[in-house]
């Protein structure tokens, strides 16, 4: 049985407060383990999309660095590039991101790095290492692969296309290259309903692929889309619809296979924590403000990215009494991922909740 360490929290926690109790659950997880002296040490995380106020708070962060640094280790702030129209979609505007919302060599103490190059094309293909429905070899950011150890740091929130994003997509998705997110995404096509489409052009203008013209209605070009979902997340009509049941499983397999590869690269050099505050219906992709679901309920750790997401979920469903699906996208099953990952030999979903106190 996997352990799972909660030290309860909100994202209105001043910063001495964060310190505590966020030093506090490093300790009591034993992750001075994981990062040895020279280290180059992954500090994966999502720095937020523009107009986004929800996203990890850089005092968390800040924290995060400084106890990876006492190790001897040398960490950077990583992400890769989006699919997506966003200034996200590169290495430069990316960095120039991170450094509006707080995450900046100086105010952090690490600098933030792109793992998947200049224009998110710089990967190195990986074994999956198990016998897996999708995949046996995925294209995992090569800064993930270079980098010595690593801790993935992840916030939990509702997703449009998973229903659930926490460890596991943050290990899957945020650790591949362009290619490799294209290639998770391949299949999942989108359609417009006609008859509630207002031709307002919002699809279309964030299309990456431009596969969407607008004449009475939208119209999707099946040759030309990738199936990313944005055309679901910019539309203000719900008139871009999809097949939920496809997009649910299918996706959320690939992405539990390509966070196999990259757990597995890093044998007992990886951690994770998982931020439950500000939990919001979508994932900070989207470049809005957002109104939490639910109060707030702390910040976790543990060495199995299987049991984090499981733990995530069920002291959501304990603190709303609900579903985080419910809340958010109700035709999504967030747990796929989860289930799947386990049988793939990435974790356990059984788990020991460990409270840390101060």
């Amino acid at each position: 049985m996997s352990k799972v360490y909660l030290v309860s929290g909100a994202g209105s926690d001043d910063a001495a407060t964060v310190e505590k109790k966020v030093s506090a659950l490093w300790r009591r997880s034993d992750f001075d383990s994981v990062f040895s002296k020279r280290d180059s040490a992954a500090l994966k995380l999502h720095v937020g999309e523009p107009g986004a106020k929800t996203f990890v708070s850089p005092r968390i962060v800040k924290t995060l660095v400084r106890c990876m640094s006492k190790t001897g280790a040398r960490p950077f702030l990583t992400d890769t590039s989006v699919l997506y129209k966003s200034r996200r979609g590169d290495a430069i505007s990316h960095a120039k991101v991170a450094q509006e919302h707080g995450f900046g060599i100086v105010e952090m103490g690490a600098p933030f790095i792109s793992a998947d190059g200049l224009n998110g094309s710089d990967d190195f293909e990986v074994d999956v290492g198990v016998s897996a429905k999708h995949y046996e070899k995925v294209n995992i950011a090569s800064g993930i692969m270079h980098a010595r150890s690593m801790l993935v740091l992840s916030h939990a929130t509702g997703h449009l296309g998973t229903g659930f994003g926490g460890a596991i997509k943050n290990l899957g998705m945020g650790c591949s290259s362009k290619k490799a997110k294209l290639s998770q995404h391949f299949g999942q096509k989108p359609h417009i309903d006609t008859d509630l489409c207002s031709a307002c052009g919002e699809c279309a203008f964030w299309c990456p692929a431009d596969a969407i013209v607008v004449e009475q209605s939208a119209l999707i070009d099946p040759d030309l889309c990738i199936g990313c979902g944005e055309c679901i997340a910019v539309c203000l009509d719900n008139a871009v619809k999809f097949d939920w049941s496809l997009m649910g499983r299918e996706l959320q397999e690939r992405i539990a296979e390509h966070a196999v590869a990259v757990a597995r690269s890093k044998p007992k050099k990886i951690c994770y924590i998982t931020v439950a505050q500000d939990i919001t219906k979508d994932c900070d992709c989207l470049g809005a403000k957002q109104k939490p679901l639910i109060e707030d309920i702390g910040v976790l750790a543990s060495f199995d990215p299987v049991a984090i997401d499981k733990a995530v979920l069920d002291l959501i469903q304990q603190r709303a009494g609900r579903s985080l699906e419910s809340m958010s996208y109700p035709k999504a099953d967030g747990t796929i991922q989860i289930s799947y990952a386990e049988s793939l030999g990435l974790g356990e979903s059984t788990y020991d909740l460990i409270k840390v106190e101060i």
